[in-house]
C-alpha cells in the first residue's frame, strides 16, 4: 500500500474526519485558548479557517459527486450540507464565489455584482445562530452570513452521514486516485498543460 491508501469507503471518510479534527479542530481550539488569554479580541483568524475548510468541503464533494471541482463543491453544499443544516440550498453557488473563490485565488474577500444587485459577505467565529442567514441590507443589496465554526461542524456531520451510506467502493477508488498524479504521453488531439510541460522538463533534469 502507498501512504494514505484506503481499503474501504468508510475508511476514506474516516481519514477526512481525522485530518479535519486534528488540524482544523486543533486550530479552532488554539483560537479559543488565545481568546481566553486576550488574543483576537472581537475577531478571529476567519479567513485562515475558511482557507483551510473549503478545500476539504470540495474534497468531500469530489468523493460524493465526482464531477468538476466547482460543481463538486456546489452540489455537496446544495445536497449533503443542506441535509445537515437548512440554508445551503439556494445559496451554494454564491457561497462558493464569495468565500471559496476569493480566498483561494486572491488575498481579499469580494462581493458579487450582478446588474444592479449585490451580494455581500460577512464571516464570523462562533456565531452559529447567524450561519447562512440572508440579510437585506438595502433594496438589491444582500448579505450572506457565514460562520466558520458552524461550517466546521457541518463538514463533520456530512462526513459522518456519508459513512453510513453504501458507495460500492466508488469513494474508496476516488480517494485512492488522489494519491498519484500521472502525466501521460499526450495524444495528438490533446497537449499537456503548461504546468505539466514544466514538470516533465524538471523531472527530466533530476
Amino acid at each position: 500500500m502507498i501512504p494514505g491508501q484506503v481499503t474501504s469507503d468508510r475508511q476514506a471518510f474516516d481519514q477526512v474526519i481525522g485530518r479535519l479534527k486534528s488540524e482544523v479542530g486543533a486550530f479552532i481550539k488554539l483560537v479559543s485558548v488565545g481568546k481566553k488569554q486576550g488574543m483576537f479580541k472581537d475577531t478571529a483568524p476567519f479567513w485562515s479557517l475558511a482557507r483551510m475548510m473549503f478545500p476539504i468541503a470540495e474534497a468531500v464533494g469530489d468523493l460524493t459527486h465526482q464531477n468538476s471541482p466547482v460543481k463538486n463543491l456546489v452540489f455537496v453544499l446544495r445536497n449533503e450540507f443542506e441535509n445537515v443544516r437548512k440554508g445551503y440550498d439556494g445559496k451554494a453557488a454564491c457561497i462558493a464565489l464569495l468565500y471559496r473563490h476569493s480566498l483561494t485565488h486572491t488575498d481579499e474577500l469580494r462581493k458579487i455584482v450582478h446588474g444592479v444587485t449585490q451580494v455581500q459577505w460577512r464571516i464570523s467565529y462562533r456565531e452559529n445562530g447567524r450561519h447562512l442567514h440572508l440579510v437585506t441590507k438595502a433594496p438589491g443589496i444582500y448579505q450572506i452570513n457565514f460562520d466558520t465554526t458552524a461550517f466546521y461542524t457541518d463538514i463533520l456531520r456530512v462526513c459522518k452521514a456519508a459513512k453510513r451510506k453504501s458507495w460500492s467502493g466508488a469513494v474508496m477508488n476516488r480517494y485512492n486516485a488522489w494519491l498519484s498524479y500521472a502525466i501521460a504521453t499526450p495524444k495528438p488531439s490533446k497537449k499537456l498543460s503548461w504546468n505539466e510541460q514544466q514538470a516533465t522538463t524538471e523531472i527530466a533534469n533530476f
